[in-house]
This record gives structure tokens, sequence and C-alpha cells, in this order.
């Protein structure tokens, strides 16, 4: 009896000093520079994101947060790096719609959300204007619809190329309203935007921020916003709702996702620093002034987030049957 309570006393103080020994290395993290990945090439708006959040979590957890651009197939290879790094905090993927759009439009996609990665933060979301060439006259949405209903195959709409978040959300509008408007894919934002201003498109939902200088000058007129209230920096755009088309709301999100194992423990301090980040006035001004909203979750509302995004998205591609499988 006596040797079973020595042995038992012996593993008691082991265990003890195993969990005091844990604690302080959970509590050390980070304590080297960390990697946030950005699937798209520098410069564009998800590089500018990562940028201006990265220097911020970087003063709060008091280590460098370097920026890797993993640019190509349309955010795939990027997010399949960070879902293959070590699980341990340390490479961290600054994550967009892309990869609830991927899956949705491409049965081979070689990553899933939720399969390979965990949410740790939702950061924004970035509605879309609907734009179009004055030359249309058009002034109004309804008038757009009446305008193309009375002139069939008259409307060409842009994308930033098939299967993406714009040409999913053109084709919802496309088939709640009976439009025959032909689709015109350009590999990314900035030709989508010179087909427009050139007059090879007449409508494209686009980001805010790149169409917003030519809405100041009048070379562009945003009929309505895919948000369910007015952008500050759009205050005489009506929303969808207010345009007269119900409920309908488009935003391209980015948040922070971690590989699939990464520790819980790690998770909270990432979450905990983000959300100061994204509380600071400073950030807070310089998104609002972009036409980004803040709309910051935790990692388990995150999770929800994300399964109804992947829900909405792929039910949207199988009734206006986009498909980019290869």
């Amino acid at each position: 009896m006596k040797f079973k309570s020595l042995l038992n006393l012996i593993l008691a103080t082991a265990c003890a000093c195993l969990a005091g020994a844990a604690s302080p290395a959970a509590a050390q993290y980070p304590d080297r520079a960390i990697k946030m990945i950005v699937a798209f090439p520098p410069g564009g708006g998800t590089d500018m994101l990562a940028r201006l959040v990265g220097a911020e979590l970087g003063r709060e957890l008091g280590q460098s947060i370097v920026i890797l651009n993993r640019g190509g197939a349309a955010g795939s290879i990027g997010t399949l790096a960070a879902a293959r790094a070590d699980p341990d905090g340390y490479t961290i993927l600054l994550a967009t719609s892309n990869v609830t759009i991927t899956p949705a439009v491409d049965k081979s996609a070689k990553f899933s959300a939720l399969r390979d990665f965990k949410p740790v933060t939702l950061l924004t979301e970035s509605p879309f204007a609907l734009v179009v060439s004055p030359a249309l006259k058009i002034k109004t949405l309804p008038a757009l619809v009446a305008y193309s209903a009375k002139h069939k195959g008259s409307i060409n709409f842009a994308s930033t190329g098939v299967g993406s978040l714009q040409q999913l959300t053109t084709e919802l509008f496309k088939q709640q309203n009976g439009l025959d408007w032909m689709h015109v894919p350009y590999q990314g934002g900035g030709p989508a935007l010179n087909g427009l201003l050139e007059g090879q498109v007449q409508v494209m939902f686009s980001n805010v921020l790149p169409v917003l200088p030519f809405l100041q000058t009048g070379r562009l007129l945003a009929l309505a916003q895919t948000t369910s209230k007015r952008l500050p920096i759009l205050p005489n755009v009506p929303t969808m709702a207010e345009a007269g088309y119900g409920n309908f709301t488009a935003n391209f999100w980015s948040g922070i996702l971690v590989p699939k194992k990464t520790p819980d423990t790690v998770v909270s301090v990432l979450d905990a620093a983000l959300r100061k980040v994204m509380q600071k006035p400073e950030i807070q001004q310089r998104l609002i002034s972009e036409g980004t909203m803040i709309n910051v979750l935790d990692s388990q509302s995150f999770k929800t987030y994300i399964m109804n995004d992947q829900t909405h998205w792929k039910d949207v591609a199988k009734a206006t049957h986009i498909s980019i499988s290869h």
C-alpha cells in the first residue's frame, strides 16, 4: 500500500510539473514572426487590407507579421499553401469569399473552407455597386430592368472571370428578374472596369473603391448597392431593397483562417488581438472611407457565417448552371 501511495504521489507530481510547463509555453505565443498568406498579387484590395491589419496585429502581438503573396488560380494556390502549413499558429491566411465561391463552382477544387481550416475572425464585408455607362441614359435600376425587357440582347455585363462572385451575383439578379444580359468575363477587376469605361459592356457589379473616382466625375453611374444599409461614401445611391428588389444582398468578405489542427488556445490569442485591431478608430475610418463594412465575428460565429455562405453560393451556382469544373 505504501508503494502504491508513493507511486501515485510521484505520478501526480509529474503531471503537475507537465501542466505547469505547458502553461508558460502557451502563454508565450507568439514568440516569433507570423506569416500571413495573401492568395492574390500585391497591390490589390486584399493585399492592402492584409498590410493594414497586419501592421496593427503585429503591434498587438509584439511580433512581426510578414505578408506573403501567393497569387494564382483565382486564389487557390495561396489557399492550398495555407491549408498545408504547420498548424502551429505561425502561418495564417487572410481568406476571402473565394474560399466558399471556388468549391461552389468547381467540383475539382482541392480545398474546402471548413474541412481544411479553422475560422479565427471575420473582419470585413465589401458590397458591390451596380454601375452602368451614362451612354445608356438610364438613372434607376427599375428603368434598367424595363429597358432590358424592351431591348432584348442589348445589355452585356462584365465580371472578373467565369465563376467569380461578380458573375454569380449578376446571374442571380438576372434569373430573379428574367433578364437576358450577356456575360463578358475579364481577367480581373481592372480589365473589367476598363471594358465598362470603353463601352464594351454596359453593366457591372463592381467593388466600390475602384469605381468611386468615375462615379464622382460622372463617367459611370451607380444605380444600387448590394448592402442592407447605404454606405457612407455612397449616401445618394439606394440599396437594392430601396430600389425595389427585395433583400438582394451580396458581399465580398475577408477574414482570418488557420490550418485545421491549429490549437484553440492559439485561435483565442489571434481572435482577441484582431478584435482590438478592428476597434481602432484609425482602422475603422480608413476602411469605411474605402467602402468597406466592418463586421467582426468570433471563431464560432465566423464558422456559422462560412457554412451559410457556402450553402448560399452552392445553391446559386446550381440554379444558374455556373461551373468551371475540369
